[in-house]
């Protein structure tokens, strides 16, 4: 019998394979000819970009916000967790 983090994982994959749709199979041909490290500097690359997107819209939104708050806002956002540092 699956130990109770199997099945949390399990639905955890589940609940992210319904999120993303279906893959592409051209994407997934691409993807498995990379290397490990390519695909972990694409993956750095693509985190770094949603991370300065986020940043400069929450200064566009908020010009006289302090860095500090500037930087929970961004961690909160990155995070999902709008209490996240409260």
């Amino acid at each position: 019998m699956p130990d109770a983090n199997y099945a949390d994982e399990s639905a955890s994959v589940e609940a992210l394979r319904r999120r993303l749709g279906r893959l592409d199979p051209h994407q997934v041909a691409a993807w498995r000819t990379m290397s490990p490290a390519r695909r972990l500097e694409i993956a750095f690359q693509a985190y770094q970009f949603a991370l300065d997107t986020v940043r400069l819209t929450e200064r566009r939104r908020h010009p006289d916000l302090a860095p500090e708050e500037l930087a929970w806002r961004v961690t909160r956002r990155m995070q999902g967790d709008p209490q996240l540092g409260r």
